[in-house]
C-alpha cells in the first residue's frame, strides 16, 4: 500500500477540498478492501491520494475491488472527507457511476415531496420507483418505521406493489443512488390530539413490559409509559400487576410534541390487574 506524502503543498491541497465535490484521479493501487488513487490538480512533492473503499467503488454488487477497477484505470468520484490523520482523501466512485442518476439525485431537495410507484414490498422496507428518475433505476426507500405513525407488523399492512405514494425526501445518498422517503411525514401525528388532555382518564392495551414500566397503547400510534406506580406503592416489575395484551386504566400525565413521548399513570384509579404484591 503507497501511504501519502507529508508536506505543506499536500496540506493546502486538501484543505481545498470540500465534501461533495466531484474529482479525478488514476488508480494506483487496488487492495483487498479498498483502491487507491492519485488525485489530479496536485503539483507534489509527492502524491495526492484518495482511498475508495469496496462499497464505494460501484453501484453492482462485487466481492474484491479488483472486479470493479484496475491500476492505471482513470476514475471519476465524489469526495466524501478529508482525512487529516492520513492526509487523505475518501472518496466514491459509486456516486458519480452514473451520470444521469447523480443529476436526477442533486436535483432532488430534503423536505420536499416526491411521487412514484411502490416497486416491492420486503420486511426491511419498501422500494418505490419515483417520478422522473432514470430508466431502468429504483431510487425510493422507505423505512418500516417510516411508512405509518400506527403499529404495523409488516410493511405489506401499509402499502402494496404497483400503489401510488406520496413522500416527503429524509434522505439523499448519491453514494448509494438511493432517495430515503417518509410517508408518516406527511401523516398528522396522532399524538397532537391528546396535546391538552393533560389528565384525562382512559383505558388503553399494554404492549411492552420493560423493567421499570410498562407502555400502553391508548389509540392507534398513541402509546405511553407507566413507570412501575401502578398502585400507591411501586413494585419491582410490572409483571407483578399487569401482563402484556392487558387492558388497564390510566391517566394522561405528559404529553410532549417535541421528544414525541407520552407519560401515564395507573396510580389513585380503578384497580389494574389481577395479581396482588
Amino acid at each position: 500500500m503507497t501511504e501519502p506524502q507529508s508536506s505543506e503543498a499536500l496540506k493546502n491541497f486538501l484543505n481545498t477540498l470540500r465534501g461533495g465535490e466531484v474529482r479525478t484521479g488514476r488508480v494506483i493501487s487496488v487492495e483487498d478492501q479498498e483502491a487507491l488513487v492519485e488525485l489530479d490538480g496536485f503539483s507534489g512533492p509527492g502524491n495526492a491520494l484518495g482511498r475508495i473503499p469496496l462499497g464505494d467503488l460501484t453501484l453492482k454488487a462485487i466481492g474484491h475491488p479488483s472486479e470493479a477497477v484496475s491500476v492505471g484505470q482513470r476514475l471519476t468520484f465524489e469526495v466524501i472527507a478529508v482525512d487529516w490523520q492520513q492526509q487523505c482523501v475518501w472518496a466514491s466512485a459509486s456516486a458519480c457511476e452514473d451520470p444521469s442518476l447523480r443529476a436526477f439525485l442533486l436535483g432532488l431537495r430534503r423536505g420536499a415531496r416526491h411521487e412514484g410507484q411502490v416497486q416491492s414490498v420486503h420486511n426491511f422496507g419498501v422500494f418505490v420507483n419515483l417520478d422522473s428518475e432514470p430508466a431502468n433505476q429504483c431510487t425510493g426507500f422507505i423505512r418500516g418505521p417510516e411508512l405509518s405513525w400506527l403499529r404495523i407488523d409488516h410493511p405489506a399492512d401499509a402499502v402494496t406493489a404497483g400503489q401510488r405514494v406520496v413522500g416527503e425526501i429524509i434522505g439523499i445518498n448519491t453514494r448509494r443512488g438511493q432517495v430515503q422517503l417518509s410517508l408518516k411525514a406527511l401523516q398528522e401525528d396522532p399524538l397532537v390530539a391528546f396535546a391538552d388532555q393533560t389528565g384525562m382518564v382512559t383505558t388503553g392495551q399494554v404492549t411492552k413490559l420493560i423493567p421499570f414500566g410498562a407502555f400502553v397503547r391508548i389509540a392507534d400510534g398513541v402509546e405511553g409509559l407507566v413507570h412501575n406506580t401502578f398502585r400507591d406503592e411501586p413494585v419491582e416489575h410490572p409483571g407483578q400487576i399487569v401482563s402484556e395484551g392487558e387492558e388497564i386504566t390510566v391517566r394522561i400525565v405528559e404529553v410532549d410534541l417535541v421528544r414525541r413521548r407520552l407519560t401515564l399513570s395507573a396510580r389513585n384509579l380503578p384497580q389494574n390487574g389481577k395479581r396482588s404484591t
